[in-house]
């Protein structure tokens, strides 16, 4: 019992900690945008509109007959990144099956938030196309960063077909605990895709740590006044 108390103080300082950073993030990336210019660039990239005809191009396939052709390819993300991430925070899987009719299933030794929510804030394809985007000749980069943008806007449709309240993936933790922590793990990943594939300059040593560590204090102060005061 006491160890399922101290599992539980764990997992929700953690999402503190994930929702600071990901607030840094956020701040930092997003700065562009305060001004006009920034807004005029961000109109003008060929990755967003990429990204959006990707989406675009998704929903449309579900109108055709006989269904989405691609929808066993997103099935197959969804159980390759439990997967992945069950290797990467040591639950390495036990079975995985992916069916175009039933979906899939992956089984993992022992849960945790990480593995157990991946699907929702990595974008795994679009992962590995930033990563192989990285050691492309420098002739070839261009075609990559399209192949991030179009994966990306791919994923940012299975996102929301698969993003609802009576998702079996949020039963073990709860809506409000996964929303939260999603919330917080999608921009640190898209930001790390973006900075990887060049596509969205993001400054982490310079800009989004020292932010971060910013809050951390600001945090800290207010935890030791307010206990000062109640304490």
């Amino acid at each position: 019992m006491q160890m399922r108390i101290l599992l539980w103080i764990f997992r929700w300082v953690c999402l503190v900690v994930l929702v600071c950073l990901a607030i840094a993030v956020l701040r930092i990336g997003l700065t562009p945008l305060r001004e006009f210019h920034g807004w005029k660039a961000l109109g003008a990239s060929n990755a967003l509109w990429v990204a959006g005809c990707a989406f675009l191009f998704r929903m449309l396939l579900t109108r055709i007959r006989g269904g989405d052709p691609l929808e066993f390819l997103d099935t197959l993300e969804h159980e390759l990144t439990h997967a992945f991430t069950g290797y990467l925070t040591s639950a390495p899987p036990v079975s995985l099956t992916a069916t175009l009719r039933e979906g899939g299933e992956v089984e993992l030794p022992r849960a945790n938030p990480i593995a157990a929510l991946s699907p929702y804030f990595l974008p795994l394809y679009a992962t590995f196309a930033a990563l192989l985007t990285l050691v492309m000749q420098s002739g070839f980069q261009h075609y990559g960063r399209i192949a991030v943008a179009f994966l990306l806007g791919s994923f940012a449709y299975r996102f929301l077909r698969e993003f609802h309240m009576g998702q079996s993936d949020f039963k073990q933790y709860g809506f409000i605990y996964s929303l939260a922590f999603i919330a917080a793990l999608l921009p640190i990943c898209l930001a790390g895709i973006l900075g990887a594939a060049h596509l969205w300059h993001i400054p982490w040593h310079t800009g989004v740590w020292p932010l971060f560590m910013e809050q951390g204090q600001w945090i800290s102060h207010f935890l030791h006044g307010f206990l000062k005061k109640h304490g």
